[in-house]
C-alpha cells in the first residue's frame, strides 16, 4: 500500500490492539471482547493466518486495520467442505484512517486468499464461527462493499424481548396439553448420542456441525432444550446464558456477551428445530416458551434470537427486531 500504510501477516500477538480497532469503528453498537474475537479467528478450525492480514502505520508499526476470510477447512455436516464459497468474516479499520483505501485494500486481500483456494464466491459473513450473519445496518458497511462490487440482498434479523414480565400464553398451555406424549425439558448427561441421532436425521448439515463443535468444545448439553418422545429426542433448541462456555451469536454483543441496552443477565437462543413429523402441532412455540421459562430461571432478564426472517413465528411470544443484515456475495 502507498501513503504510509502498508499490510502485514496476521500476528496473534497483536489481537488486542485489533480489538481496539474494532471497538473504536463499530464498538457502539458492537463491543466486541478479546474472548470472542479469539474464539471466531484463532480457536475455529476454519481459520487459517493466511486469511488474515492486518494495515499498519509504516512508521509506527500502529495497527489501524484488519480483515478476515475464510474457507471451509472440515466437513460442515453434510454440507461438505462447501467448495462454492469462501467467506470475508470482517473487515475493520479504524475511523481515523478511513477513505484512503485501507479497507478497500483489505477486502482485496482477503478476496485473494479466498481465489488462490479456488473458491468463486465471496460470500459477507455467515462463515460456522461468524461475527455477523451478513452485513450489519448499524456499522453503515453496505455503500462500502456495494462499491466493491458486492451485491445486497434479502434480510436477516436479530430479534430480542426482555423476560423481566413474561408469562406463558394460553395457545401454548393448550398445545402442551394437547401433546401428552410429548415432554420438552433441558436434555440431560448421556442424551447427547440421542440428540446427535436426532440432528442426523432431520438436520444433518450446519446445525448438527454447529452443535457437535459445542458439545466437543466442552459445553453442556443441560443447555439444549429437547423435545422427548418415547425416550427419543425430536426436536432441540441450544440455548446461552451468562455462564455458557461458549459465546453463541444470541449473546455476543450482550455485556456478558453484550450489546447496546443489554445488561449482565442476557441470554439467547439459536438454532432451534423440531422433527417433520410433529410439526403442526404447536409444539414449536412450546419450545421456544420453554426456553424462555428456563433461561428466566437462570437469571437471565434480556433475551436475543440471532439470525431468523422467522418475524411472525417469534412475534407471537413478544419478540420484535433488534438488528437487521442482508446477505452479500460477489463472484470472483
Amino acid at each position: 500500500m502507498t501513503g504510509g500504510i502498508e499490510l502485514r501477516p496476521f500476528d496473534a500477538g497483536r489481537i488486542g490492539e485489533v480489538v481496539g480497532v474494532w471497538n473504536a469503528a463499530a464498538g457502539q453498537a458492537f463491543p466486541l471482547r478479546e474472548a470472542l474475537f479469539r474464539q471466531n479467528t484463532v480457536l475455529d478450525p476454519h481459520f487459517d493466518p493466511a486469511g488474515a492480514r492486518l494495515a499498519t502505520e509504516a512508521l509506527t508499526g500502529r495497527v489501524i486495520g484488519c480483515c478476515v476470510a475464510k474457507v471451509a477447512r472440515e466437513p460442515i455436516g453434510a454440507d461438505g467442505l462447501l467448495p462454492d464459497r469462501g467467506w470475508i468474516s470482517l473487515v475493520a479499520v479504524h475511523p481515523d484512517y478511513r477513505r484512503r483505501g485501507v479497507g478497500t485494500s483489505l477486502l482485496r486481500a482477503a478476496e485473494a486468499f479466498l481465489s488462490a483456494r479456488t473458491r468463486p464466491k465471496a460470500v459477507l459473513g455467515g462463515d460456522p464461527a461468524h461475527f455477523f450473519p451478513g452485513v450489519p445496518d448499524e456499522t453503515g458497511a453496505a455503500a462500502f462493499f456495494e462499491a466493491g462490487g458486492y451485491t445486497l440482498r434479502g434480510e436477516a434479523y436479530d430479534l430480542h424481548r426482555s423476560l423481566r414480565e413474561y408469562r406463558t400464553p394460553e395457545m401454548v398451555t393448550a398445545a402442551l396439553a394437547q401433546n401428552p406424549d410429548v415432554e420438552i425439558r433441558p436434555l440431560a448427561a448421556g442424551e447427547a448420542r440421542a440428540l446427535d441421532r436426532f440432528l442426523e436425521a432431520s438436520f444433518p448439515g450446519r446445525w448438527r456441525y454447529t452443535m457437535s463443535r459445542f458439545l466437543a468444545g466442552g459445553g453442556a448439553v443441560r443447555d439444549v432444550m429437547g423435545v422427548v418422545q418415547h425416550g427419543a429426542v425430536r426436536g432441540f433448541a441450544m440455548l446461552f446464558h451468562p455462564g455458557s462456555r461458549w459465546i453463541g451469536p444470541s449473546i455476543a454483543w450482550t455485556s456478558s456477551g453484550g450489546g447496546r441496552g443489554d445488561d449482565a443477565a442476557a441470554g439467547g437462543l439459536g438454532p432451534m428445530g423440531v422433527a417433520p413429523e410433529l410439526r403442526g402441532r404447536g409444539l414449536g412455540r412450546v419450545l421456544l416458551d420453554r426456553a424462555i421459562v428456563h433461561l428466566a430461571a437462570l437469571g437471565v432478564q434480556e433475551m436475543v434470537i440471532d439470525w431468523t426472517i422467522l418475524l411472525d413465528f417469534y412475534g407471537q411470544l413478544g419478540f420484535v427486531p433488534r438488528r437487521r443484515y442482508q446477505h452479500g456475495e460477489r463472484t470472483l
